[in-house]
This record gives C-alpha cells, structure tokens and sequence, in this order.
C-alpha cells in the first residue's frame, strides 16, 4: 500500500500529461513555455522555502554529497569505458554516454518520488544533489569529451564558462538564497513567504505534467543494446552503488540515505540530452535510454521502496 501511495499520483499525473501531448491537446511548443515555468520558477520557490527554513549539519551534508558523488563518478567512468571499449564511440559520443549512464533525473521525477516517499525533510539531501549535479557531470563530462585536444588553460576555461551559467541559473540561485537566509536568520515579509509558498506548491504536479509531456516527445532509435545497456547503468547499478555507500560506508542519516538511493535511481536525466545536444552527438541512445529507464524505474522504484520501507528504524 506503501509503494501504491507513492508511485499512483506520480504516474497518474505523468499519464495525463502524455496523453495532452500525443492527443495534440497542447503542441510541444506548449511543452517547452511549461518545462521553462516549471524549471525557471516553481521549482526555484520549492527549493528557497525547503532550504530557508530547514534545519541540516555541514558536516553530514559533506559526508552525504561525497557517499553519492563518488558512485556517480564511478559510474561515469565505467560508461566511458563502456562506450569506448564496447561499443567503440570517439571520445564525444563516450562522454555523452556515460553522461546518460550517471545522470539521473532528480528534479522532475527525484522532487515528487522523493517527497511522496519520505516526506518534506528529505527534500533537502536532494536538493543538496541538485545544487552541484550540473557542475560536477558537466565539469567532467566537458575533460572527458574534450580530452584529446584540450589544455589546462582550455580546460579551466571550459569549467569557469560552466561555473558561470551554473551561478545564473534559477535552480542554483534560489538554494544559495535559501541557504543564506537560512544561516544568516534573515527575516521575511510572512506575506512575501506565503506567496512564495504558494508558488511552491504548484512544482510537484508542474513536474510530472512536464515529465509525461517530455515523454510523447522520445522516440526508440536502432541502438537499443546501448540504450538498455545504459539503463542498467542508471537505474540499478547507480542505486545499488549508493545504497552500499550511504548504508554501509559512510555515516549517513537514514533519512537522508534514502533520499539519496532514491535520487539515484531516478532515469536518465534531461540534462543528459542537453549535454548531447552541445556536441551534436549521441542523442537517439540518450534519447532512448530516457525512455526505456522511465519505464523500467517503475519496477526498480517499487523494489527500492519495499527495500527502503524494511529499512526503516
């Protein structure tokens, strides 16, 4: 019943926003002003009111962010030896591979699943993830697609380039500016705070309406075992690595670990496109990777619940 609770709303709601986009309710230019809503104002407000006025130690959110980066880049690493070796893509294509292998979607499937299983104080380890998720994938993802013609002074280009677009980025700004109020104490206007709460509300459901919408627009490409060999990369070998981290390597609260399990083994980000995107290769696997892991996260969600739920002190 556990799992039913938490999995029903988030597929009920994705279903409708598939079906408004394949039955050509809305165009996918609708698709696109709505994404932009969603990530340049909604989710912002919902990360400013969860880290303004959550309560978190430096010291665990260090130990957490290390136990879950450390699986990632793991896994980075191994898509790029994956694509190299085994499916024998130039330097570019591996990178955007193992991009689609180590980037999950935790912000528009991670926010919902997240706080539907585990309740509003999760929110804030995910959130944590969220906030470098781009700088650390990216940062590594630029070295290794790049790697054969670059220098250092090309390579820290590339990262003060993307450290830039980070900073200005809605996402990034708003948790800085709820971790500043946070720690400095500043008030708010409650008037103000309320209708940013309010605001808040709406990036939940926003979410998903947006996570069906995306999902009308995939397509299967011909390099299925790539795609599915990247599924298992991101939704079982990816939460599987966490999962031994945050509960049998480092400290990590409970609480916390859980949401970073479950953060992990969310499917292939959009970003993973968007990186794609830049060096105009490797979209159809990307792409399809995408789809099929947010198929298949179904089963791999409901077994990481019942895990979770057993785990539970």
């Amino acid at each position: 019943m556990f799992v039913f609770s938490v999995l029903l709303p988030v597929l009920a709601i994705s279903l409708v926003g598939y079906l408004t986009l394949s039955m050509r309710w809305f165009e996918s230019r609708d698709a696109d002003t709505l994404t932009r809503f969603t990530f340049n104002l909604l989710i912002p407000c919902l990360l400013f009111v969860s880290t303004s006025r959550s309560e978190f130690n430096l010291r665990e959110s260090l130990s957490f962010l290390a136990a879950y980066y450390l699986v990632v880049l793991s896994m980075y690493c191994l898509g790029v030896l994956v694509a190299s070796r085994v499916f024998h893509y130039p330097p570019e294509e591996q990178s955007v591979y193992a991009m689609g292998c180590a980037y999950s979607n935790t912000t528009i499937v991670g926010i919902p699943i997240v706080a539907q299983a585990l309740g509003e104080a999760a929110l804030v380890p995910l959130f944590f993830i969220i906030s470098i998720q781009n700088l650390v994938l990216f940062a590594v993802g630029t070295i290794a697609a790049e790697r054969a013609h670059m220098s250092t002074g090309s390579i820290l280009g590339a990262i003060k380039r993307l450290l830039k677009q980070l900073l200005g980025s809605p996402i990034t700004a708003s948790l800085l500016a709820g971790l500043a109020v946070n720690a400095l104490a500043i008030p708010i206007w409650e008037p103000l705070f309320a209708s940013v709460e309010l605001l808040a509300q709406g990036a939940v459901p926003a979410s998903l309406f947006v996570l069906g919408m995306s999902l009308g627009q995939y397509h299967l490409s011909r390099q299925i075992v790539p795609a599915v060999v990247m599924t298992v990369f991101n939704i079982v070998l990816l939460p599987l690595g966490v999962w031994i981290a945050m509960f049998h390597v480092f400290d990590v609260d409970p609480v916390w670990a859980g949401a970073g399990v479950l953060a992990s083994a969310m499917p292939v980000g959009m970003s993973a496109l968007v990186f794609a995107n830049r060096y105009r290769t490797g979209h159809g696997v990307v792409a399809a990777g995408s789809l099929i892991s947010s198929v298949c996260s179904v089963f791999t969600l409901t077994l990481i619940l019942l895990l979770l739920a057993g785990h539970a002190p």
